[in-house]
């Protein structure tokens, strides 16, 4: 009988759409009443949204913000009223775990590290890369961290290896998830240059994975975003039922190519 709020940043990404079929069934497992918005990239319509859900009675939000460093106003709003939070995929920033109730992210070390392994295993000479990124995001900054770590600890001159800024000679785009790096596909493609820049994404979405068959991209790291939201209803029923959980969750990555 809980009523859960889910918010996530955008729900035109695939990937955020399974992090909310998970939530779904594991509220129609357990009974639950689900509340969810999209607010489309927009943190200051994503707030108002959990106000409004705060509003409506909801007993347990399950969260992925979209500026980790601006989510202490919504967390405490729903500390002082009374609302459990289970914050899953983009992980809020250290000094504000007091304020939520569990955590379930991927390995984003690992997933960014999985991209710059295959790039050095790939590309051992040396590589011009440009990455895309969304620097709001403390799991993108992870990500990157993580891919440039899974380059320089398997090749022998890590200096061969540059970030650009630019299109001309570039040999690697990552992207931080897989919905940009379709988009990186087809402005090489607009460029004519198909086939002389590897691409990679994060998520292993269905659409990456398509592409990877295709040969348009050449691998992705994914995540489970289904099991994530699944787990994230889970975890706020048991916190409601008076059961503990494990504050902290990793949740492995894997390799698609």
């Amino acid at each position: 009988g809980y009523t859960i709020g889910f918010s996530t940043y955008a729900l035109t990404n695939e990937y955020f759409t399974a992090v909310l079929n998970g939530v779904q069934t594991a509220c129609d497992e357990l009974g639950c009443e689900l509340i969810y918005f999209d607010p489309q990239n927009d943190p200051t319509k994503q707030a108002s949204q959990i106000d409004d859900m705060i509003a409506s009675g909801i007993n347990a939000l399950v969260y992925s913000p979209y500026d980790s460093a601006g989510a202490q106003t919504v967390l405490q709003t729903c500390k002082d009223a009374g609302v459990k939070v289970i914050n899953v995929d983009n992980v809020i920033q250290e000094e504000d775990y007091d304020l939520v109730d569990g955590i379930i992210a991927s390995d984003n070390t690992q997933l960014g590290y999985l991209s710059g392994q295959w790039v050095a295993e790939h590309h051992p000479d040396g590589a011009n890369i440009l990455i895309v990124h969304l620097q709001t995001a403390e799991s993108c900054i992870i990500n990157v961290d993580g891919f440039w770590q899974g380059i320089k600890e398997n090749v022998k001159n890590p200096d061969a290896f540059v970030e650009v800024q630019v299109v001309e000679g570039i040999d690697v785009i990552y992207a931080i998830n897989d919905t940009s790096a379709l988009g990186a596909v087809q402005a090489v493609e607009e460029a004519g240059k198909t086939g002389s820049i590897d691409i990679l994404g994060k998520d292993g979405a269905p659409i990456g994975k398509h592409a990877i068959k295709d040969g348009t991209m050449v691998q992705s790291s994914a995540q489970r975003p289904t099991y994530m939201g699944y787990m994230g209803v889970k975890e706020a029923v048991d916190l409601l039922n008076g059961k503990e959980i494990t504050f902290n969750t990793s949740i492995e990555s894997y390799s698609i190519t």
